[in-house]
């Protein structure tokens, strides 16, 4: 009796362990560039190996160090690179944030807008050139791709910049997701998914005139730029297929759209059934900070801590810029915890401490953080708004603007111009955010609202993932829209029918008019002729 007992017991667990786990473990290909759009695949590869997923990414051999180094944990050790040779050496894509970080962190007199404008549109010519060669050697690379091709993958998950993963998804006959910033390249997004973008308020919470102007100027801008670099890429799509086909119809094809949103940042808007929101997925679990740190921590007291930190992009500041914000975070009361590389300002503190690397999520869950000063990147503005803490931001460049807006118009801290600003504005609005209790009580609600969810956002991406992966695609959440021209889609094929049909009935209407007319004067004419 009682081995039948143990028995049933081995079974019940076996069963238990069966539902809660995946059903099957899967192989997942994922391609994406440097710097933080390497890291944003990184924190979803480490959801999908804890699921007991393998995670596979071909590296070109200029990247491969700088992605090699990001591999920083037990976890994301376990995704496996492969390397392969291309003639090319440096990151561009590097490049072109240094230069961005740079323009904004940089001395003033450095560069010139005319001067920035210009490295920036060579640089994005660089880097379309390196990504064509990148692809184009990894296609042409036949080990390669029938090893790759030998693995089975049951998905590929990418980057948009990294868009030869949209031609290797289709090469190896796999399902394609992409993860995306939002509300970056929103118009080749809508024109893959057929989402109506309403440009009004789809990028800011703000509304009114002005804001429209700047809503479209930012979406036509972006639609011309994208547009070029599909079109330049196309080319290459039909020569490594072997058929005719553009990138834009790859993407259209993708069957999941992860977005890095959600619809407390960002304006609610329309959404596809196969587009996701999945803002803050990144943010982990808390863990206990070093003893070094905790105790600096715990000696701020009742005052509290201040973090500043500019991103992972930001190894360079100018001197004065660098000066500037340290005379400012000298005269505050409180202790400040400040992301800096570099050479230390001559006038720092004795309440600041410099770091080359913080661990941001853990900081701003302490409960000694009493604000985050911040350049509004999104990964930055998900974990300071999942721990409800106000911020001052700085924003500087790509998205970090529009981001800074929302959280103005939530009301969860102000915001400082990168270029103007000055020791006095600095300290002005620490002091406004660290006092004002409204910006604190705004990001709590925030926070409420972000925690409030039948599921994290982790989990809701790795649950569509292993949707995917189970049904191998999902055909039926497309929409037939993507396969219709713009005037199909428009309905001005079928319009044009209609105002030929009542311009023709019209016709046959004033014909027979005029014949009845005519007959009728002419029986006239003749009875006056025969009556005279």
């Amino acid at each position: 009796m009682a081995a039948v007992r143990s028995v049933l017991l081995l079974l019940l667990l076996f069963l238990c362990s069966s539902l809660a786990g995946p059903a099957q473990a899967a192989k997942v290909l994922m391609m994406g560039p440097s710097g933080s759009h390497w890291l944003n695949l990184l924190y979803l590869a480490e959801g999908l190996i804890r699921r007991g997923h393998e995670v596979v990414s071909p590296v070109p051999s200029n990247l491969y160090e700088s992605q090699l180094k990001a591999l920083n944990s037990p976890t994301r050790q376990k995704i496996r690179l492969e390397k392969y040779q291309v003639p090319l050496e440096g990151d561009v894509f590097d490049r072109i944030m240094q230069l961005q970080v740079r323009f904004a962190l940089g001395d003033a007199e450095e560069f010139s807008a005319f001067g920035f404008a210009k490295m920036i549109y060579d640089s994005f010519g660089d880097a379309m050139n390196f990504g064509r060669v990148e692809c184009d050697v990894l296609l042409q690379n036949r080990e390669l791709m029938s090893r790759l091709k030998g693995m089975n993958f049951d998905i590929v998950i990418v980057d948009p910049v990294a868009f030869c993963g949209y031609i290797v998804a289709r090469a190896l006959k796999v399902p394609l997701a992409i993860m995306g910033a939002p509300a970056i390249a929103t118009a080749a997004l809508s024109r893959a998914t057929q989402v109506p973008v309403p440009i009004a308020t789809y990028y800011c919470h703000r509304t009114g005139f002005l804001q429209s102007l700047k809503n479209l100027a930012n979406h036509v801008m972006m639609d011309i730029i994208t547009s070029l670099m599909f079109r330049n890429i196309d080319s290459l799509v039909s020569r490594g297929l072997g058929y005719q086909v553009t990138l834009e119809e790859l993407s259209a094809e993708a069957d999941l759209f992860l977005m890095r949103e959600d619809s407390i940042v960002y304006p609610p808007h329309p959404l596809m059934p196969n587009m996701v929101q999945i803002g803050g997925y990144h943010v982990q679990a808390v863990n206990p900070l070093s003893e070094d740190l905790e105790d600096f921590m715990e000696a701020s007291g009742d005052a509290g801590v201040v973090v500043l930190s500019f991103g992972s992009y930001a190894k360079v500041m100018g001197r004065r810029k660098a000066e500037m914000l340290a005379a400012g975070l000298a005269r505050v009361p409180f202790k400040v915890i400040w992301t800096f590389q570099g050479q230390r300002p001559k006038n720092t503190g004795e309440n600041t401490l410099l770091m080359k690397w913080i661990p941001q999520n853990d900081l701003l869950a302490h409960p000694k953080t009493r604000l985050f000063i911040t350049h509004c990147g999104i990964n930055a503005v998900y974990e300071a708004m999942f721990h409800g803490v106000p911020m001052v931001r700085v924003p500087a460049f790509a998205e970090q603007h529009g981001n800074s807006d929302n959280l103005e118009t939530l009301g969860t801290g102000v915001t400082l111009d990168i270029f103007t600003m000055t020791s006095d504005d600095l300290h002005e609005a620490i002091m406004e955010v660290a006092n004002n209790k409204t910006y604190k009580s705004a990001a709590v609600r925030l926070a409420q609202l972000q925690r409030d969810q039948p599921q994290s956002p982790m989990d809701r991406a790795v649950w569509w993932i292993e949707h995917v992966i189970r049904h191998g695609g999902l055909p039926h959440l497309k929409s037939a829209a993507r396969h219709l021209s713009l005037m199909q889609y428009h309905l001005l094929d079928v319009a044009a029918l209609l105002c030929g049909v009542v311009v023709a009935v019209g016709l046959v209407l004033w014909l027979c008019c005029r014949c009845c007319c005519r007959v009728l004067c002419g029986k006239k004419t003749a009875a006056k002729q025969k009556q005279q």
